[in-house]
């Protein structure tokens, strides 16, 4: 039998049982939709966590600390562990950071420096206690840090802080307490900071006990974008600010650039070269931490997510399997004498078989295409709703980090719903087409 013959054989048949067809194929539609909806959120949720783990730049980010040896000073090699308190660390100093820089991938390596001792930043009547780093003012602008307004450009006494520091980290003492059951009262707005007074209240404890304190005057030079990590809730001052500050608070001076620094940041060229300069660095000695290995479990993780979702979904398309063999059964009872007909004048077990097969996959690539459309209105649906919710909840003055986005269709979902679909028909349709290609022709021209 040609193809065209087949085709306009198969369409003819769908035509004269067109209401039974068209439920059976809702089946196949609500179940396609099921799998492409659910499919969709855990594939929505994977993308919102890999853009809040790859923003700003993290994923060609590595950090590096000097690394403990255990081998205590003069201790023969393969003393054990614990021998000996003395530890000694390698030192993370201006010579290795400009090895580290020499490396192929490294596009930078910026020292920074955290400041330990307690301090507490205040503005206005708010105050609150965010990560303080010092970095030398050219290494923001090599960390691609994104700046909202301001310069990236610091001097002695000037801050950069970010997106999020005067919207979550700074708090009115009056009115706020994270430990009361009593809902905290909305702010009017975050104050914008560019161009304002910071203070900053250094505590330093003495070898007595007692509690100094050295107040600092900075003004905030720049403002950066959010990112969704870590950059928003910093803020950047002059190294030697942060150095100065540790040596009033420690009693000791230190310098980093011979006695080693205690945090490096590596940023590779690319996220291609990340794994490489992970490596490379690893095998110098400085164990590196990256979001790579976040990335690779998350995306292991959401994979068995979306397995399992679609696995869910895949329940309501087993139901219409038996919906579309169910229907193909009951049209080989009506058109028994057809095919023992077709088979006296000539056709074969497999035109036979063809015919039914064809009218299946048909039922069932109606059914996609219907199950495609309607999940992706469902998905608009939902994100709309998730959009509303989040904008209703999001706290006054918060800056806005993007479309809340909790169904997100891949471009290969449609294409692998609607051959999942075609293939259950074809599935469902295999028993009765090689229950009407057995039919014996004798017996079929005399079915009643």
């Amino acid at each position: 039998m040609k193809t065209r013959d087949l085709a306009r054989l198969v369409v003819h048949n769908l035509q004269r049982m067109r209401a039974r067809v068209t439920m059976t194929a809702l089946g196949v539609v609500i179940g396609t939709a099921a799998v492409v909806v659910l499919v969709s959120l855990g594939a929505g949720l994977q993308r919102k966590t890999q853009e809040s783990l790859l923003a700003g730049g993290a994923l060609t980010e590595l950090h590096i600390t000097p690394p403990v040896n255990f081998q205590a000073a003069g201790a023969p090699s393969g003393a054990s562990p614990g021998a000996s308190e003395d530890f000694r660390y390698q030192v993370l100093d201006d010579r290795v950071l400009t090895e580290i820089r020499a490396l192929p991938g490294v596009g930078a390596a910026v020292p920074q420096e955290v400041l330990m001792a307690q301090t507490k930043v205040a503005y206005e009547q708010l105050e609150g206690y965010p990560t303080l780093v010092g970095i030398e003012p050219p290494d923001l602008a090599r960390l691609e840090v994104p700046l909202d307004r301001g310069t990236l450009d610091l001097r002695r006494g000037q801050v950069i802080v970010g997106a999020l520091v005067a919207e979550r980290s700074l708090r009115d003492p009056d009115t706020f307490n994270p430990y009361r059951e009593v809902p905290q009262p909305e702010r009017a707005g975050a104050p914008d900071l560019l161009g304002e007074t910071l203070w900053l209240h250094v505590t330093r404890i003495a070898g007595d006990g007692t509690k100094l304190e050295k107040t600092v005057r900075v003004e905030v030079v720049g403002v950066l974008a959010p990112v969704g990590w870590r950059h928003d809730f910093t803020i950047y001052l002059p190294f030697r600010d942060v150095i100065a500050s540790n040596t009033w608070a420690n009693g000791t001076r230190r310098d980093p650039g011979r006695q080693g620094y205690a945090q490096v940041t590596v940023k590779a060229t690319s996220i291609q070269h990340t794994l490489e300069v992970e490596e490379t660095l690893n095998e110098m000695g400085f164990p590196a931490m990256s979001q790579r290995q976040q990335v690779e479990e998350a995306n292991a993780y959401f994979a068995t997510v979306q397995a399992v979702l679609a696995g869910i979904g895949g329940v309501a398309l087993l139901v219409a399997a038996f919906g579309i063999a169910n229907t193909m059964l009951m049209s080989i009872y009506e058109r028994t004498r057809e095919i023992g007909l077709m088979k006296a004048i000539g056709a074969s077990h497999r035109d036979v078989m063809a015919i039914f097969l064809a009218e299946s996959a048909s039922i069932g690539l109606l059914g996609g295409f219907g199950g495609v459309g309607l999940g992706a209105v469902v998905n608009v649906v939902i994100n709309v709703i998730a959009g509303a919710i989040s904008a209703e909840q999001a706290p006054a003055g918060a800056i806005a980090q993007g479309r809340t986005t909790a169904a997100y269709l891949p471009l290969w979902l449609p294409l692998f719903a609607i051959v999942f679909a075609t293939c259950v028909g074809v599935a469902s349709g295999a028993y009765p087409a090689r229950r009407a290609a057995n039919l014996p022709p004798l017996g079929a021209l005399k079915y009643e």
